[in-house]
C-alpha cells in the first residue's frame, strides 16, 4: 500500500506515518483521493483503546499521506517469534480487548478484511491494539482504499469465503481473529505452514486446524467457535465477548473469482498492491501500485515472512447495470449489513425499521435441541423463531405428591414472549414474560405412584408484534 514512517510531530510526539502513492489522470487521481478521504473520514470516528487512531490525512502533492498513533511495543507476529507462544491467561486477555475493539469497528459497518499477528501491535506497557484499517470496508462508502473487484487479505489467516471471493462480512474478520489467537498460541495459524499459493488453496477448502487440546478448555471453544468453515456459523464478535448486540453483521463486496499475485524475492515475498476504480464504462483503472516498504523504524506495518504478507488481486469489470436505490442499499452504495439490498439475508431481521443499519438483528444462543441443566440466554431472531430445549428431570421420592419443575421466563424490554413445557405433546405449563419481567411456568408431578423422570420440551414463542433482538434469560428448577 505504500511505506511507512516513524516521524515526530511538531510537539515532539512520534506518530507512524503511511505515504500512499497514488498514479493516474488527473480525473483518476481526484476521484482516488475523494474516495480515499471519505473512507478514512470513517476510520477516524472508530475510536476505541484497542485500535490504533487514524489522526490525520495530509495531500502531499499526488500522494496522501495517513497519520496514525505510534505503537512501540512491537507486533504479535515479532512477540511470538522472541518469546514463544503466550499463555492460556494472557490469550484471553488478548482475545477478550480485540473482540471489545472488533465488536465497535463492526457495529458502525467497519470490516477490517485483514486482521493477522502483524498487525495486532503493543503500546509500551502492553496493551494490544488492531492496526492497519487501510483495506478496511466500510458500508457507507462507495469505494475506498481498495475498491470492488478485489480479493484482499493475507493467505495464512484468511477465511474461506475470504479466499474463494465471496462476500466480506464481519464473520470475515471473527476468522482472521480466531486464526491470529491461534497463532498467538501455537506459533502457526489454522491452515498450517507453507507457501502462500498453497495456504490459498487449503484456505479456500477450508482445511483449517482445531486448537490444540493443550489450550485451556475456554480458550479452545472460543477460537474453534471462530474458526468455523461457515461464516453463518461464527459468533458475533459482541456475543464471543459477551454482550448482545445484533449489530455486528456487515456484508462486503462480491468477487467471482480469488486470485492472487505473488512472487518470490530473496527470502520474503514481494507482494503488488493495486486499487481498482471503475470508470463510467466499468473498465477498472489502476489507481496505486507499490510494493510494501518501509522507511526509519515504525512498526505499524505488515512485513512479517511468507505466511504475513497482504495479497491483493485485481479483477476487470466489463458490464454495468442502471443505478436504482434498493430497500436496503441507496444508488452507488453497498447494501447494508445482512442483507442483499432488497431483503433480509437468512436468519437476520429488521426490527428497529431502520433501513441504514439493514437488518440488524441477528440470531444468539444454542442451538434448538440443546440439553439445558440451569439457564441459558438467546434471543428470537428472525420474527418467527421458535426455540426449543431439552431438560431432564428427575422423580425425587414426595409422600405428597407435590413435586415441582418450575422453568422461568424473563424477557427482553419492548418484547412480549410465552414459556411453554411440554411432554411429549401435552402442555404440562406455560407462562408469559414482558419488558424484562419473569414468568413462572410450573409444572406439577402427575404420576404419585410411577416415575415421571424423563425428557421434557421447552418451547420459547414470541407472543404479538413486538420484537427485540436482545436475550431472553430461561432458568430451569426443581423437579417431581
Amino acid at each position: 500500500m505504500g511505506v511507512v514512517d516513524l516521524e515526530r510531530t511538531p510537539d515532539g510526539r512520534e506518530v507512524a506515518v503511511k505515504r500512499l502513492s497514488l498514479h493516474g489522470t488527473p480525473e483518476e487521481l481526484e476521484t482516488a483521493r475523494t474516495r480515499i478521504r471519505r473512507e478514512a473520514e470513517v476510520l477516524q470516528q472508530l475510536r476505541h483503546p484497542n485500535v490504533v487512531q487514524l489522526e490525520e490525512v495530509i495531500d502531499d502533492g499526488d500522494d496522501l499521506v495517513l497519520v496514525m498513533s505510534y505503537l512501540s511495543g512491537g507486533n504479535l507476529s515479532q512477540r511470538v517469534a522472541t518469546q514463544g507462544p503466550l499463555s492460556d491467561e494472557e490469550i484471553e486477555q488478548l482475545a477478550d480487548a480485540l473482540l471489545d475493539a472488533l465488536a465497535t469497528a463492526h457495529r458502525q459497518g467497519i470490516v477490517h478484511r485483514d486482521i493477522k499477528p502483524a498487525n495486532v501491535l503493543f503500546a509500551a506497557d502492553g496493551t494490544p491494539a488492531l492496526a492497519d484499517f487501510g483495506v478496511a470496508s466500510h458500508r457507507d462508502v462507495t469505494a475506498g482504499l481498495t475498491a470492488a473487484q478485489m480479493v484482499v487479505g493475507t493467505p495464512g489467516f484468511m477465511s474461506p469465503e475470504q479466499a474463494r471471493g465471496d462476500k466480506v462480512t464481519a464473520a470475515t474478520d471473527i476468522f482472521s481473529l480466531g486464526a491470529t489467537l491461534l497463532f498467538a498460541a501455537t506459533g502457526q495459524g489454522p491452515f498450517g505452514v507453507a507457501e502462500p499459493k498453497v495456504l490459498m488453496l487449503r484456505a479456500t477448502a477450508g482445511q483449517v486446524d482445531k486448537a490444540p487440546r493443550s489450550m485451556s478448555a475456554a480458550n479452545r471453544l472460543r477460537i474453534d467457535a471462530m474458526l468455523a468453515a461457515k461464516p453463518e456459523d461464527r459468533p458475533s464478535a459482541a456475543a464471543l465477548r459477551g454482550g448482545t448486540s445484533g449489530l455486528d453483521g456487515v456484508e462486503g463486496t462480491k468477487v467471482n473469482t480469488a486470485v492472487s499475485r505473488v512472487t518470490s524475492s530473496g527470502a520474503g515475498i514481494a507482494v503488488t498492491a493495486a486499487v481498482a476504480v471503475a470508470s463510467i464504462i466499468g473498465v477498472g483503472a489502476l489507481l496505486m501500485s507499490g510494493s510494501s516498504g518501509t522507511s526509519g523504524s515504525a512498526d505499524n506495518k505488515s512485513n512479517n515472512g511468507t505466511t504475513d504478507r497482504t495479497t491483493v488481486a485485481t479483477i476487470a469489470t466489463t458490464t454495468t447495470k442502471p443505478c436504482v436505490d434498493l430497500p436496503y442499499q441507496p444508488c452507488g452504495e453497498e447494501p447494508a449489513p445482512n442483507t442483499d439490498g432488497k431483503e433480509c439475508l437468512d436468519e437476520s431481521a429488521d426490527y428497529d425499521q431502520d433501513p441504514v443499519n439493514g437488518c440488524e438483528a441477528t440470531p444468539q444462543g444454542p442451538p434448538d435441541g440443546t440439553l439445558i441443566a440451569n439457564s441459558v440466554q438467546a434471543n428470537l431472531v428472525p420474527t418467527d423463531d421458535t426455540d426449543t430445549y431439552q431438560i431432564e428431570v428427575e422423580d425425587n421420592l414426595h409422600l405428597t405428591c407435590d413435586g415441582t419443575l418450575h422453568v422461568t421466563l424473563t424477557a427482553p424490554f419492548g418484547a412480549t414472549q410465552r414459556v411453554r413445557v411440554l411432554r411429549d405433546d401435552d402442555e404440562l405449563a406455560s407462562a408469559i414474560s414482558s419488558d424484562g419481567a419473569p414468568a413462572v411456568a410450573t409444572a406439577r408431578e402427575s404420576d404419585c405412584f410411577g416415575s415421571d423422570a424423563g425428557i421434557l420440551t421447552v418451547v420459547v414463542e414470541s407472543v404479538g408484534s413486538d420484537r427485540s433482538p436482545e436475550n431472553y434469560t430461561l432458568e430451569v428448577s426443581g423437579s417431581f
